[in-house]
């Protein structure tokens, strides 16, 4: 039972979810044509190059008449005047602490540099056809995404109680150090697979075969929800903390609409595409939170589907906030560009600046290899509330 007053058992919470997830599958953000497809077409071939080129010039294309540079905004307002509002806000002392207090709180901090790469104001950009869509461009510093990129490597990563797409196929050795044994290392198919199953190396692991990890309530990508939604419980392990404590100290950013239960944190390679959907599958209708490092790539969002959708460019340290009506829209990732990863996060020396702590001497040898790995890769953390308050 949860300990909370309105507490519900595990299987009438998840008689509740099925029943809110059949209502949100029936609303009219499922009805319409897939406007998405020919979107998805479109940037399947489009080299780096060209994207840089739309973002900056008028659309002249059908396709690129919603796309939005949150650096670059004036191609957009051009075509769509009434549409774009940007906001400046101050940076407070409280959003500048908390980002020094999610360090502290991490379990292998990076070595920081000044709290001045905090700029003095940060812009909130929200658009009237994607309402209750919030974009925050380049809001966490350099310092914030290194430790992020440690944090799921060295933290996230290997609990156990936190799955992967790989879990199913592999044995993978516990607890999983992605860096933490040679590349050329064999990983053995799971005994859950049939015979025929076919051993892997680490470094294909590292490469394209890890897509995803679960942190907090374990979603199901199989059956689309969460098994349960008892928290404390190796379904629903506790959120980690240095995450929590990031979202939940900088209210001026997030403005404290989230209590992060759960995450899918994603990891893209060069030309990977995530298609559209909806997140319905938790009982809150709390904000979703998605931060980005690493590679750049094209972000779609729309309230219906069969409308052309908001075509944002993200960049690592951008993060977006679907709350209001845009927390069910559909969205979704078009593509990755790869060696599009800025050069602090590339060319910084993990190995050198971070404090070792108590890990294994592997672990921290393995961090030379971070900067490399992160020139071709994406990740994005999902963030998301599970249950009402």
């Amino acid at each position: 039972m949860l300990s909370r007053p309105d507490a519900l058992s595990s299987a009438s919470s998840n008689n509740v979810a099925d029943t809110i997830l059949s209502v949100r599958q029936k609303s009219h953000l499922q009805d319409g044509n897939n406007s998405f497809k020919p979107l998805y077409k479109f940037y399947r071939h489009l080299s780096y190059g060209e994207f840089d080129d739309f973002c900056y010039e008028p659309a002249s294309k059908l396709e690129t008449q919603t796309l939005l540079d949150p650096l670059f905004p004036e191609s957009y307002k051009k075509l769509h005047p009434d549409d774009l509002s940007i906001a400046n806000y101050p940076t407070t002392v409280d959003c500048i602490e908390s980002f020094g207090k999610f360090i502290d709180a991490s379990k292998s901090r990076i070595s920081v540099g000044s709290m001045s790469q905090c700029a003095a104001t940060f812009e909130e950009i929200t658009l009237k056809s994607v309402p209750g869509l919030r974009i925050y461009p380049g809001i966490l510093t350099p310092d914030v995404q290194r430790q992020l990129i440690v944090n799921v490597i060295e933290e996230y990563l290997p609990q156990e109680a936190h799955l992967t797409n790989l879990h199913p196929s592999y044995m993978l050795p516990q607890p999983f150090h992605l860096f933490g044994l040679p590349s050329a290392t064999i990983i053995p198919p799971s005994d859950m697979v049939s015979a025929a199953a076919t051993s892997t190396t680490l470094g294909a692991l590292q490469e394209r075969k890890l897509r995803w990890v679960t942190l907090g309530g374990q979603y199901n990508w199989t059956a689309k929800k969460y098994p349960t939604f008892e928290p404390h419980t190796r379904e629903f392990p506790d959120f980690p903390l240095s995450l929590t404590t990031l979202l939940k100290g900088a209210p001026a950013i997030f403005k404290d609409r989230i209590n992060p239960q759960a995450s899918i944190v994603n990891f893209y390679s060069d030309g990977d595409i995530l298609s559209p959907h909806q997140d319905i599958a938790e009982l809150s209708n709390a904000d979703l939170v998605s931060v980005n490092l690493g590679c750049e790539a094209i972000f779609f969002c729309g309230l219906a589907k069969d409308k052309m959708p908001l075509q944002l460019r993200v960049r690592s340290g951008d993060v977006i906030v679907m709350g209001g009506d845009s927390r069910f829209a559909w969205h979704g990732v078009g593509r990755v560009w790869d060696k599009t990863t800025p050069d602090y996060l590339a060319a910084f020396n993990y190995y050198e600046n971070v404090e070792n702590g108590r890990i294994p001497a592997n672990v921290a040898s393995g961090r030379k290899r971070y900067g490399q790995w992160m020139l071709s890769k994406r990740i994005n953390l999902n963030v998301r509330q599970m249950l009402e308050p």
